[in-house]
This record gives structure tokens, sequence and C-alpha cells, in this order.
């Protein structure tokens, strides 16, 4: 359906990627993925026509829709949210306006009259007439209430136009659907219901994500872009981390039992060229030589921070308890009569859909926000190394990253403990010199995991620490929170984050919080 030939773009002296040829099949689902600055979002922006290639062209079956999920939340602004949705279907949408044009007309004349009967036929060929209840269900499925589709879309919170946007591309059921990491900002109801549309659809999909519960549920195929060039796997995103780490052992075995036989050979070579009698076999094991080649095993371009997590004193007994917490804001009651006992060691999942209240009752946990009632204690004992989903007062200053580092060191803590931390997180000599104001919001979130690791604390609490995190941040972070031996509460929309930590799940609804032992038993009270 799509087909890419010998694509390379070059952004200054080197190739982001080099003569990619690939073809993406009708009916299947695409896994898209590659370490960041790889330049999976810029070969996506090629396949969609957006960007021009260096060199190589792109060729999309005839008569094919093409749709993308655009990333720029304010490009409609005067436009309302239907309205919005319903663009993206271009080629309907300008029937529309043209077939309403003529219509408002105070009088038609013939010709238009007859322009206007065969707009008719078309918009009813493309459904027009189902258009709008269409895109109304679509956004009511991503949250979007009836009330919010009639407003502007300069009116609409952030998130949610980013909702807009994604029903926009859903919109018409496109031939070819590309979509460039679709479950940001979606909660985890919106998620599923995401993941239930694309599976009863037929479209083509390649899709970019870091939630790998997402990539499991909805892919056919992956494609790794690594190091300039692209590789096909069938399944999903746990067979291709199984059958990645499975082709490259046996690339490496294979290539040792080469090196083994090239060294008995050229031992035989060395040993016997000069003797007469065996010169005739010397020369054929040294034409065998020649004919061994040793299979190029190329490091990823992907690699992964190290985090670990230690405890200086461990906790013993509750480490955690709140009676009665309550917590509104002006007449909107958030948190209400809500009571826990957290017990050392545990690993507590609060979720929830957005906007729910789950940062409130974190930051509520962390006396970052004052309690109208009840109470919140703490063992006297506990070391919290907190993860707050908004960070940027703690990057307001204009210090090196090194400085920034060094306050969180324990007394005895060096410099070069600071700098081996900051290695370990990827950030290399060149760059612990420069200012903490310029850094990404992935090497902000890394900064402060280096933070809870010099810290060294008990409690971990963090609120949405995947988000802006590349794949490779996240399996690691996964790694490190799994081994930590502390007590641990987190909020988060990633469910393979979720189902692999959390030993106990706190769930808030709008009418009530709820408290699970599993996400076993939460399964149960769902189905």
């Amino acid at each position: 359906m799509i087909t890419a030939s010998g694509i390379t773009v070059q952004f200054g002296q080197k190739p982001l990627f080099e003569d990619i040829s690939i073809t993406f099949s009708k009916g299947n689902v695409y896994g898209l993925i590659g370490a960041n600055g790889s330049g999976k979002s810029t070969f996506m922006k090629v396949l969609s026509g957006d960007l021009d290639p260096t060199s190589g062209n792109v060729s999309i079956q005839k008569d094919r829709r093409v749709s993308m999920l655009s990333q720029d939340q304010f490009a409609f602004e005067e436009t309302n949210v239907m309205d919005c949705v319903m663009m993206g279907h271009k080629k309907l949408w300008s029937i529309k306006k043209e077939r309403d044009r003529i219509y408002a007309l105070d009088e038609m004349t013939e010709e238009e009259g007859l322009k206007v009967s065969n707009l008719e036929i078309e918009f009813a060929d493309m459904n027009g007439y189902s258009a709008e209840s269409d895109a109304g269900e679509l956004l009511l499925g991503l949250g979007i209430s009836i009330e919010e589709q009639s407003l502007l879309m300069k009116n609409v919170s952030p998130e949610r136009k980013l909702k807009v946007l994604l029903a926009q591309a859903l919109f018409g059921e496109p031939d070819v659907l590309l979509l460039d990491e679709p479950t940001n900002n979606l909660d985890l109801d919106n998620i599923s219901w995401l993941e239930e549309t694309l599976k009863d659809r037929d479209s083509m999909m390649i899709v970019i994500s870091h939630d790998r519960h997402f990539l499991n549920n909805v892919c056919t195929h992956m494609v790794d872009l690594d190091y300039g060039k692209l590789q096909i796997y069938n399944g999903n995103y746990d067979f291709f981390m199984v059958e990645s780490a499975l082709s490259k052992t046996l690339l490496t075995n294979e290539n040792t039992k080469k090196e083994a036989k090239i060294k008995e050979l050229e031992s035989f070579v060395r040993r016997f060229s000069a003797n007469a009698s065996k010169a005739k076999q010397a020369t054929s094991r040294a034409n065998q030589l020649k004919k061994i080649k040793l299979d190029d095993v190329k490091k990823s371009s992907r690699v992964y921070p190290f985090i670990k997590f230690d405890q200086d004193k461990k906790v013993y007994n509750s480490a955690l308890e709140v009676e009665k917490l309550n917590k509104s804001f002006d007449t909107l009651e958030v948190i209400k009569k809500f009571s826990v006992n957290i017990e050392s060691g545990e690993r507590i999942a609060v979720i929830g859909n957005n906007g729910i209240g789950k940062s409130t009752l974190l930051r509520c946990f962390m006396n970052d926000l004052k309690i109208d009632s009840g109470k919140v204690t703490w063992n006297k004992n506990v070391n919290i190394g907190y993860f707050a989903q908004n960070h940027n007062e703690e990057f307001k200053y204009d210090i090196s990253l090194i400085d920034w580092m060094a306050k969180w060191g324990q007394k005895d803590d060096d410099m070069q403990v600071i700098r081996g931390t900051l290695g370990r997180l990827l950030f290399s000599q060149d760059h612990i010199d420069k200012s903490i104001k310029v850094l990404s919001g992935g090497e902000k979130r890394r900064m402060i995991f280096g933070k809870i690791i010099l810290q060294k604390p008990n409690v971990i609490v963090l609120d949405e620490p995947t988000n802006h995190l590349d794949m490779e941040s996240i399996e690691s972070l996964n790694l490190a929170l799994s081994r930590f031996k502390g007590t641990i509460v987190f909020a988060s929309h990633d469910r393979e984050f979720i189902s692999s930590l959390a030993t106990r799940i706190i769930e808030i609804k709008d009418d009530k919080i709820s408290d699970y032992s599993s996400n076993h038993e939460l399964l149960r009270s769902e189905v």
C-alpha cells in the first residue's frame, strides 16, 4: 500500500537515515520504534508527504486516502471542535463547504443547481450525512462532551485539543493511518477505547509510541529504525524484544564459531606452509580463510541509562497513615474523607482519569498542597524521594548540571560520585557544565532520577514518571523500581508500568476511591 524506495534524509553533514526501502502492506499495523533522535517522526513525515526526502521516493497505492495525526494543536484556533474533526477528511470537507456555500446563496443559477446536485451524490457516497454523528462518536469516545463539541478550538484546553486532533486523524476511516504518539495525554479509559477502535479498522497503520502495552495490543509488525536502517519483525513489541535479542545472539555465536575456525586455519597455515609435503594442504587452508567473512554485528544506537535506587535505612511497619483526608478547590470536592494505611515495602499505583485528582492526592501526601481537613502522617524514619509531575521550579535557576546535582549528594559524596551519577544517566563530560535551563523534558526527568538516587530514600513518590521518556529510559526506570526494596507510591497511565510494579492499586473515580489489593482484584471488579 505504501512503498518507500531509497529514502535518505540528511540535515547537515551526516544523514539521519539513508537508502531505506520498505513496503507497508494492507491490513497490517506497524509499530515504528527506535532510539530518541533516530528519525522516527521524520520518517513518518516523509511517508505522509509533509517532508521531501533528500533522495528517494514514496509511492502510495492509487485512490488510497492517507490521514496523519497532526502535532500542531494551535493550527485550528478559529475552528469549532466538530468542524475540526471533519476537516480530517479533506475531500469530504471541501464538498461540504461548497455545498453549504451554494445553499446559502440568495438565488441559485441552473449551473449551480446542477453542481450542488452532483455534490449531493458525492457527499452521500462518502457517508457525508452521517459525518457529524460519526465525528461526535469519536469525540465522545475520547472524553469530549457534546457541550465541548461546539466550542472554538482556542477555548479548549491543550490536552483536549490533542484529543480532537486524534479524532480528526481517525475520522472517515482512512485507508492509511499514520499516528505519532497517539496515547499522549490519554488516560487509561481513552487508551483502551483507542485500542478497540484501531482493532476494528481495516486501515493500514503505522504507529509511533512509547506505550509498550499499546504496541503489544495493536501491532501486527514492528519496524525498528536503528543506525539509519530499518528492519521489520513479525509480531508485537514483546515478540520484537525476544526476536531481536535472539537474532543478535545467533549472529554473535556464529561469529564466535567463525573466529575459532579462523584461528585453527591460521595456525595450520603458519605451521605447514613451509613444509613441502603439507604445502598443498596449507594453500587449501589459506583459500578457506579468504572465504570466511565475519558478520557485521553493529552495536545498537539505543542507549539505556543506569538507574539504581538504594535506601539508606529501612522503614519498618507502616510507612504512611492517612485519616479522613479532604481536599477541595472552591466548591469542587476532589478528595473526600479518604483514609489509607500504606505498609513499608508496598508498591501503590494511583490510577484514574485525567483531572480526577491523582496529582492532588500525591501532593497532599507530600504536603505540597494544604489539606482542608484530616491527617497525613508519615513514619518518623521515612526519607522521601519525590518525583513531581511539574518540576519546572527545580530548574528555574541558571546553574550547571553538575552544580545542581551536587546539591543532593550525601555528606560523604565527592564530585566523582556526582560525575559518575550524571554519566550513568547519559550526561557526558561535555554536557555537565551546561546550564540546566536548556535541558529537554526527558533530560530534566533523568536529572530528577539522579537526585533521588543520591538521596537514597526509603520511600519514593512519583507522579507520571514515564511522561516524556524514551522507551529505553522507561525500561531502565521500570527495572530500577522493581528492584527497589523500599516503599513506592506512583501515579501513571502506563499499563505495563503499573502491571509490572504495583502490589496494590488505589483507583480514583468521581464518586469514590477504591482500594484494590492487586491488579487481578481490579480486573475482576471491571468484569
